[in-house]
C-alpha cells in the first residue's frame, strides 16, 4: 500500500532550518531572512507575466494552514475531459470546481496581496491561473513541488494543536504525493468526456488502480470507439430497426468504468427516450467491476434502459440463463481495449460467435501495443476460422494518462 511517508527524506522544502526566533533559508549559500528573501525576489522580477517558482509559493513555517490548504487545493489535477486537463476557467469556476472556500480564498489573497506583496499574485485570479501551472512545469520544479509536500506532510501530520484543518491539510497533501507517483498512485477520481455530436457530458468515476484491476481505469481505445459510435450513431443505429417491432438489443463486453456503453446509451436517450420497448442493453464485466459499472451508469442517468452486470467470458451461461438470452441474439456488439491476455482473443471471438445476430455488427477498437502483437494476429486468425469478415478498418490517433497511442478500429460481420 502507498504511504506518502515513504517519500519523506528527513529534508525540508529551500533547506529551511529552524532556530529561537527566525527561519533562515539558504539561496546561493546565503542565508536569508523571508522578508529579505522577498525583498530579492522583488529586485530580480516584479513582472506579472514572469514564470512562477517553488519559491512563490506560501512557504509552511510561516503561511496560515487556511493559506497552505488553499494552496494545495489549487495544486489538485484539473476536471479531466477527454484525458485533457480543462482549461480557460474563471477564478470563481477554478475555485468552486476545487472546493475552495471564501475564507480559504481571502487567506490565500492576504497572504500574497499583503503580508508578501507579490505583484505577481497580488489577486484571486492570478493565484487561480497561475499557482496550478506548476504541475505541468518542468521536471525539476516538479521534483521541488514534491519536497514543498513532505516539508507540508511533516509538519501536519503531528501538528501541537489538533484541528480539523490539520487534517483536512494532511488529506489534500497525501493525495498531491500520490499525484507525483502517476496514475497508478492516483486515489479514486472523476473524469468527464464530451462528444461533438452529443449534448450530454458522460461523467466517470474511477476507482484507484488497487490490486492492478484495470477495469477501473477508463482507457483511451474507449474514448476513440465512443468519439466513432457518436459520430456516426443516426447510420449504426437506423439500419438495425426491427420490421417486426422487436426492440435494438445492444451487448458492450468488458465495459469497464462503462464509456462506450454509456456513451451510446446517453446519444439513443438524446434522440429516442428511455422506452425499452425500443432497446435492450447491457454493460457487462467481471464481478469486481460491476458495482463501479452500476454506479456511472446511474448516475449518467440511463440506468432505466441499461443494464449493468456480469458476463464471464469463460462463464457465459450464468448471464444466458439469468436473462433469457439467447444466441446469436444482439444486433450490435461493443468492445474496446479486450486484448491484455494470451487468452483473450479465443474469449473475444469466443462471445461473438455467441451473441452476435446473423445480421449485426461488432464494433471494436484496439490500441496497437507492441507486447500483444502476436495476440491481436490470434485474433485476425480466429475471427476469419468462425466465418467472421473485417468491414470498415482504420488506424486512429489518440491519448491515454500515458501519452499519445494509436489504434485500429474495425467492424466485425458474419460472412
Amino acid at each position: 500500500m502507498f504511504d506518502p511517508l515513504d517519500l519523506y527524506d528527513g529534508t525540508d522544502t529551500q533547506n529551511e532550518i529552524e532556530t529561537s526566533t527566525e527561519t533562515y533559508t539558504f539561496i546561493n549559500d546565503k542565508a536569508m531572512t523571508p522578508n529579505e528573501v522577498l525583498s530579492e525576489d522583488e529586485e530580480i522580477d516584479n513582472d506579472d507575466a514572469a514564470p512562477l517558482f517553488i519559491l512563490d509559493l506560501p512557504p509552511v513555517s510561516y503561511a496560515s494552514p487556511e493559506t497552505i490548504l488553499a494552496t494545495l487545493s489549487l495544486l489538485s489535477p484539473d476536471t479531466q475531459v477527454n484525458f485533457k486537463s480543462s482549461a480557460g476557467l474563471t477564478a470563481e469556476e477554478i475555485c468552486n470546481s476545487k472546493h475552495i472556500t471564501n475564507d480559504l480564498q481571502e487567506a490565500i489573497v492576504d497572504w500574497y496581496a499583503n503580508i508578501t506583496q507579490n505583484k505577481k499574485l497580488d489577486n484571486i485570479s492570478k493565484i487561480c491561473n497561475m499557482i496550478p501551472q506548476l504541475v505541468n512545469s518542468s521536471d525539476t520544479e516538479r521534483s521541488n513541488l514534491l519536497n514543498y509536500y513532505t516539508s507540508i506532510l511533516k509538519k501536519y501530520e503531528n501538528p501541537k494543536t489538533v484541528s480539523s484543518i490539520s487534517g483536512t491539510i494532511v488529506k489534500e497533501v497525501s493525495l498531491r504525493i500520490a499525484e507525483c507517483c502517476g496514475r497508478s498512485a492516483i486515489p479514486s477520481m472523476s473524469r468527464d468526456f464530451k462528444f461533438e455530436n452529443m449534448t450530454s457530458i458522460v461523467s466517470l468515476f474511477e476507482p484507484s488502480l488497487t490490486a492492478d484491476n484495470l477495469g477501473w481505469k477508463t482507457w483511451g481505445a474507449s474514448l476513440i470507439l465512443s468519439e466513432v459510435l457518436v459520430e456516426n450513431f443516426t447510420n449504426i443505429a437506423s439500419f438495425k430497426k426491427k420490421e417486426n417491432g422487436e426492440p435494438l438489443k445492444v451487448l458492450e463486453l468488458g465495459a469497464g468504468t462503462g464509456l462506450v456503453g454509456i456513451s451510446w446509451a446517453c446519444k439513443w436517450k438524446e434522440l429516442n427516450g428511455t422506452d425499452k420497448n425500443d432497446i435492450e442493453m447491457y454493460i457487462t464485466d467481471l464481478p469486481e467491476i460491476v458495482d463501479n459499472l452500476k454506479k456511472n451508469t446511474t448516475a449518467n442517468g440511463i440506468d432505466s434502459f441499461v443494464t449493468a452486470d456480469v458476463l464471464d467470458w469463460t462463464k457465459a451461461d450464468d448471464f444466458v440463463q439469468k436473462y433469457s438470452v439467447e444466441d446469436q441474439s444482439f444486433d450490435i456488439i461493443l468492445v474496446a481495449d479486450p486484448i491484455y491476455s494470451p487468452n483473450h482473443p479465443e474469449w473475444v471471438v469466443n462471445m461473438i460467435s455467441k451473441f452476435l445476430r446473423a445480421d449485426g455488427t461488432c464494433y471494436l477498437e484496439i490500441p496497437i501495443r507492441p507486447k500483444y502483437a502476436v495476440e491481436r494476429q490470434v485474433l485476425i486468425d480466429l475471427l476469419d476460422k468462425n466465418n467472421f469478415s473485417i468491414g470498415n478498418e482504420r488506424y486512429d490517433q489518440g491519448i491515454d494518462d500515458w501519452g499519445s497511442v494509436k489504434y485500429l478500429y474495425r467492424e466485425i460481420r458474419r460472412k
